[in-house]
């Protein structure tokens, strides 16, 4: 029981360790001008957008390259922050 006890102690104290190790993680991508920043936890830090795009023409394209732009650093992230976390569970057993 006391074992038990010990491995939750642990594993909490782990996720506590890869909670604050996501929020140090951050990947920015750039594409066409404007720049998407996001963090390990999957929060947009920032997002940069070029002036010279912000017109009712380009609406349509820029929605594209900001969908997409997205997309491409949160897949970054979730690798960065999986090879992250794995390393801090190894040896880990419950």
């Amino acid at each position: 029981m006391f074992d038990k006890m010990k491995q939750m102690y642990e594993l909490q104290k782990r996720a506590r360790e890869i909670q604050k190790k996501l929020e140090t993680i951050q990947v920015s991508r750039t594409e066409g001008g404007h720049e998407v920043a996001v963090n390990g936890l999957l929060k947009i830090v920032s997002l940069k957008l070029d002036p010279g795009q912000l017109n009712p023409e380009s609406k349509e394209k820029l929605e594209k390259t900001l969908q997409g732009l997205i997309s491409e650093t949160i897949l970054e992230v979730q690798k960065r922050s999986a090879a992250e976390s794995q390393s801090l569970f190894k040896g880990l057993t419950l």
